[in-house]
């Protein structure tokens, strides 16, 4: 695609923002979005990352061409499934408590994407969601993504929408299907000669699992459905802070994801996370051959150097971490997201903090491509990250995981509030823990700098050393109860209790009421 001469002298010193301020959006061409989200994904699988050993060939390229973002962020969630939390942040660019209720709020079952468009009023929340803000501004709307624990009603509102839930080997049950899906709709828009700047929210159901990879790719990685006796020589090392069991309750010691895990369960010796993890990088590097064959499309077509590819997931996962398995916690594992941006003006081979959350997403693309951000939008764009102005776009980050007791955010009886809660600041980052009824209360202070694998007590272990080949160093555990890190300790809390107040955070941990009071923090 070729801009006119105006547009590239500009081009040059911007990004397509600044042409849309000297140029109607008719008089040039928008630039398309493909974005692209995995399904539980921490960002150390990726080679941008510091991974070395799970190939994605493609993604690489994306962080050699683009930025890759170092500190970008789930916000959290109010249920078990994070997912369905993360998801809805993104398309309506909400914060963490604002979307409670909206996924199992289901509008009227409309007959095509053409009605649903037309007859959702602009009093409820889908109005201002991706799809609908897109669709209103001429982008063609294109969605592929697993079923379900999404935000239905946003998803309805596609021009094309095609869910299902592809976590099998096979290409017609695997990644494969959401491949395809896309590379016919890049066909369908070729054959057509569309003009309209197209929007794709290209979405796979791995690596969650169950984590069935093809046979040459579970080779590779030593790897199988059934974890061995002992370790496959093959399969990826621990994580150099894997645990057996975490130290203490953390609130979702129950859950589906820390207890019925296919090929794990309960389980957390060596041999079954070595090729848990196997399986994981499996799926990962199929998508990666998915994600490579839209790229090429995409170059076939003429239409690449006029997108803005972003890769992303919907949160991180722990998978052996401090003895965990699944989401539902606030390390870095786990609260963390990887994020790649390739595009117009972005400088190749970049890397920033950004401090970014999925919410931010939808207001950052509009400003790309000048359409209106939706007044409901609480995220911030951060296309000045993009360009090269600003390396973040927040000072303090803030984390919270909670389970509601009420059937549909989580199940009765699978309530832990108020739960998690996490802040972050520089290199200083706070959890601390209320679960169980008051009967789990903990805190963790860590210098991530220092211990950015926020190593406990429990990694100094000998055992633990000669599983994972990693000694760590003296100050690398939990520093809050060492009294050289009062102030520190107290400053935290003090910025965790504002960030839960600016984000209407409607609980208070155990001791944050004497706090709130200290701080006039009263409604």
């Amino acid at each position: 695609m070729k801009y006119n001469s105006l547009c590239k002298l500009l081009l040059i010193g911007g990004t397509i923002n600044t042409l849309l301020q000297c140029q109607s959006v008719k008089d040039i061409e928008r630039p398309n979005i493909l974005f692209i989200i995995t399904d539980d994904q921490s960002p150390y699988s990726l080679k941008a990352y510091g991974n070395q050993i799970c190939q994605t060939p493609n993604i690489d390229r994306l962080a050699n061409e683009g930025m890759t973002v170092t500190s970008a962020h789930v916000m959290g969630s109010w249920m078990s499934a994070v997912c369905v939390p993360s998801r809805t942040q993104i398309m309506t660019g909400r914060s963490l408590w604002k979307t409670v209720g909206l996924p199992q709020a289901l509008s009227p079952d409309y007959k095509t994407p053409e009605e649903a468009n037309v007859l959702t009023p602009s009093e409820v929340p889908e109005f201002y969601s991706i799809p609908a803000v897109f669709n209103r501004a001429g982008y063609v709307t294109f969605r592929t993504c697993k079923a379900g624990t999404s935000y239905p009603n946003a998803n309805k509102l596609f021009d094309y929408n095609f869910g299902k839930s592809c976590t099998k080997a096979d290409d017609e049950n695997g990644s494969k299907w959401h491949g395809d899906r896309a590379i016919d709709f890049l066909e369908m828009r070729h054959l057509q000669k569309k003009k309209n700047p197209f929007l794709m929210y290209f979405g796979f159901s791995h690596p969650h699992d169950p984590r069935h990879g093809k046979e040459e790719l579970y080779e590779k990685y030593g790897a199988s459905d059934e974890p061995p006796a002992i370790p496959n020589p093959k399969a990826p090392p621990l994580p150099v802070n894997y645990l057996p069991k975490h130290p203490f309750r953390h609130g979702n010691d129950d859950g589906r994801d820390e207890t019925r895990v296919q090929g794990v369960m309960k389980k957390r010796d060596e041999a079954t996370i070595r090729n848990e993890i196997g399986r994981e990088y499996a799926c990962i590097e199929n998508i990666d051959i998915q994600i490579g064959r839209v790229i090429k499309k995409l170059e076939e077509m003429e239409e690449l150097e006029n997108t803005y590819i972003i890769f992303t997931g919907d949160n991180g996962i722990a998978v052996g971490s401090h003895g965990l398995m699944g989401k539902q916690n606030l390390y870095e594992h786990s609260w963390r997201v990887p994020f790649i941006v390739k595009g117009p003006g972005i400088k190749a081979g970049s890397r920033v903090s950004g401090n970014i959350y999925l919410m931010d997403v939808l207001p950052t693309l509009c400003e790309i491509t000048g359409i209106e951000t939706p007044y409901t939008c609480d995220g911030i764009s951060f296309l000045p990250v993009l360009r090269g102005e600003r390396d973040i776009i927040r000072d303090v980050i803030y984390g919270a995981f909670n389970m509601f007791k009420e059937e549909g955010y989580g199940g009765p009886g699978n309530g832990s509030r108020p739960g998690i809660r996490a802040v972050k600041k520089g290199e200083w980052k706070l959890i601390k823990y209320d679960v169980y009824d008051g009967k789990v209360r903990e805190t963790q202070l860590f210098n991530l700098e220092e211990n950015p694998n926020e190593l406990l007590i429990e990694h100094h272990d000998a055992s633990i050393v000669s599983m994972t080949g990693n000694r760590p160093e003296p100050y690398q555990v939990n520093l809050a109860n060492d009294s050289k890190y009062a102030t520190k300790l107290e400053e935290m809390e003090k910025l965790l209790l504002e960030q839960q107040f600016n984000y209407d955070d409607p609980f208070l941990l155990w001791d944050q009421k004497d706090l709130m009071i200290k701080m006039n923090l009263q409604n």
